[in-house]
């Protein structure tokens, strides 16, 4: 194998890495969401408790912010996958 093909299977894999941690961050993301919202919807988080609505806003922020973190900068990367192919 020439060091091209090399290049471009590393960039294959690397385009499928970052496609798969971006459509895992969206799955965890939704499936909090769902949670806390049938939690919500069934009674078993009250929405006039404030320490315990505190607890859950402090809680879904770190979870959806550390999962957004995680797929924009999975997006990032993959829109600069096909640029480095186009120079290959």
């Amino acid at each position: 194998m020439d060091n091209e093909t090399k290049r471009k299977n590393i960039l294959d894999l690397q385009f499928q890495k970052y496609l798969v941690v971006a459509s895992t961050s969206v799955i965890i993301a939704f499936t909090y969401s769902i949670g806390v919202g049938v939690a919500i919807f069934s009674k078993q988080i009250r929405l006039d408790d404030f320490n315990n609505m505190g607890t859950i806003f402090v809680i879904s922020v770190g979870i959806l912010g550390v999962c957004s973190i995680i797929f924009f900068n999975a997006i990032f990367h993959l829109k600069n996958i096909p640029l480095v192919l186009k120079n290959l």
